[in-house]
């Protein structure tokens, strides 16, 4: 599961929030011992210490949360306000997006192809052999293409690739 930076963030201040109503509930316990424990005690000096040492914490995790939520209400407005990619930087990434996933093609036929090749002289094992340049793996290859580029390009379109067997596969 990925999750983005903003919603690290928006969790981080709701949990930093839960703290501070944890706080809330020891700062009761400790208001409770103040007033049962008499002042000379030293169950009252404990509470009494207690009681700044979370008052300490809990304006350092609130002024925390508040400043937090101010950055991410100010990056929110930024981001707003980016202007868009300008048409031939999406192009130029398409472009560039189109030329990485042709390489690692062509690099994963390569591999592919000295595969069968090493299976049809019954150079692999067994376990390896089974699966590898078949009519249903090269379908599967075709098809996860196809998924790939309707995915980043709205096309089942593979290019230069040819939809069908040129060659009989053993």
């Amino acid at each position: 599961m990925s999750r983005s930076y903003k919603a690290i963030a928006e969790t981080a201040v709701q949990d930093l929030y839960e703290v501070t109503s944890a706080f809330d509930s020891v700062s009761a316990i400790f208001t409770l011992m103040l007033e049962i424990f008499p002042e000379d005690s030293t169950p009252h000096a404990f509470a009494q210490l207690g009681t700044l040492g979370l008052k300490d914490w809990y304006t350092k995790v609130y002024q925390w949360c508040e400043c937090m939520e101010n950055e991410m209400d100010d990056a929110n407005v930024g981001a707003q306000k980016a202007p868009p990619l300008p048409h031939y930087l999406l192009d130029q990434r398409s472009s560039d997006v189109a030329e990485a996933i042709s390489a690692e093609r062509a690099h994963a036929t390569r591999w592919w192809t000295h595969l069968n090749e090493m299976r049809r002289r019954k150079e692999l094992p067994e376990w390896v052999a089974a699966g590898i340049g078949t009519h249903d793996e090269h379908d599967l290859m075709l098809e996860s293409r196809k998924t790939v580029n309707q995915a980043l390009f709205g096309s089942d379109d593979l290019g230069g690739d040819q939809q069908y067997r040129a060659v009989v596969l053993e």
